[in-house]
């Protein structure tokens, strides 16, 4: 009986010593430039498919997409840019599921679309099987009723719940039960600004009842997103569509003043540099060189007032970097000036016939841009119905 006890001990060490084979001393990162590899092993694929999959990146501010078409079992790969973990879903019309990426670490995924069966296989498979199972993002909306606050922190509690448990039986790792808690966390506190926007009083309630606090893992979406809540009330009514360079430059400056007051610095410097980010989304949306001079300016005037925080860091060395490549992007298109010939384009008529613009040498043609959700241009179409009766021939 004493050797069977000594038997059941050994065995129940050694279940045990499998159970923790995962890294759990893993250290969740942010490292400029790195990749992740991934693989996806299609099988049993009967009719074509259109896959979607995307993840998002905080700093650089990026969304990732990627669309890809299965006719037949095949394996496709990819190496992707990946600066912190993130969690990627993937979709088509009959199957989901959520991959989660980490730097320098390849995730394995066999789909097999008879039976929409999905299987992981890497450092993160128990992480993507808990995920794809209890997804951070829910798919429900939130009606703006005075019970929204509460539902919402009903069904994260939830969450944290079912991530608690998947940790107590050894299913997921310390570390990632730590992320996730953080990043459950913040999203909650992120679907309620959703909701508060369209009322300032309760998104005054909600910065009151959600005090300026630091992550670990500052590079979470839901984090950056929690920290820019806190601004003054005044551009609440100011950042509509439209809005001035000079208004959007004194909102972001006021937002970092707010935050770097409250946080570490390496936090602060890493925020400052995410809000000087958002400022390359803009000019890489300049038409021409005067426009990106135009938007430049403010982008300089931030970089200087908050140089202090980030200088000579990897971030700003980044942000002046892509500052400078926009500009060359900009400089090397080929813009069009009055007297230029237009190049020659094709486009369906009302007929459904392909026509090109060079059908109209020598007439004068006036090209209207429109689209069919915008009623400014639909109340603008008398006036050019006016204009095909006078000068049609």
């Amino acid at each position: 009986l004493t050797i069977m006890k000594k038997h059941l001990l050994l065995i129940a060490t050694a279940l045990f010593a499998v159970g923790c084979t995962q890294k759990s001393d893993y250290e969740c990162r942010f490292t400029l430039n790195g990749e992740t590899h991934l693989t996806l092993n299609f099988t049993n694929v009967k009719t074509p498919q259109t896959f979607y999959f995307l993840y998002n990146q905080s700093f650089p501010l990026d969304q990732f997409k990627k669309t890809f078409r299965v006719e037949s079992d095949t394996t496709i790969e990819y190496t992707l840019s990946l600066n912190h973990p993130a969690e990627a879903p993937c979709w088509c019309h009959s199957i989901e599921f959520i991959m989660f990426l980490i730097q320098n670490e390849t995730l394995t995924v066999n789909i097999d679309l008879a039976n929409s069966n999905v299987t992981f296989e890497g450092f993160t498979k128990q992480i993507c099987e808990h995920l794809t199972n209890n997804p951070t993002i829910l798919a429900e909306d939130f009606e703006n009723d005075e019970s929204y606050f509460a539902k919402i922190d009903s069904t994260y509690a939830d969450k944290q719940k079912s991530l608690d448990s998947a940790y107590s039986v050894g299913l997921l790792p310390q570390w990632f039960r730590d992320y996730q808690t953080e990043n459950l966390s913040f999203h909650k506190v992120f679907l309620k600004q959703g909701c508060a926007y369209d009322d300032l009083n309760k998104m005054d309630i909600l910065r009151k009842c959600e005090p300026i606090r630091e992550s670990k893992y500052y590079w979470i979406d839901d984090y950056t997103n929690f920290l820019c809540m806190f601004s003054a009330p005044r551009f609440d009514t100011l950042l509509g569509y439209g809005v001035s360079n000079e208004v959007f430059y004194e909102y972001v400056q006021d937002n970092i003043n707010t935050v770097k007051s409250k946080l570490s610095e390496d936090i602060s410097s890493y925020f400052t540099a995410v809000r000087l980010s958002n400022y390359l989304i803009f000019l890489q949306k300049a038409h021409n060189q005067s426009e990106y001079n135009e938007k430049n300016k403010y982008l300089n005037r931030l970089i200087e007032a908050n140089s202090s925080l980030i200088k000579d860091t990897a971030l700003l060395n980044y942000i002046t970097t892509e500052q400078a490549n926009i500009y060359n992007e900009l400089l090397a298109k080929k813009m069009l000036k009055k007297g230029d010939k237009a190049p020659n384009f094709y486009l369906k008529n009302l007929e459904n016939e392909s026509v090109s613009l060079s059908n109209f040498a020598d007439k004068l043609v006036l090209l209207n841009f429109w689209n069919t959700h915008c009623a400014g241009c639909i109340a603008r179409t008398p006036q050019k119905n006016a204009l095909v009766e006078k000068y049609g021939k």
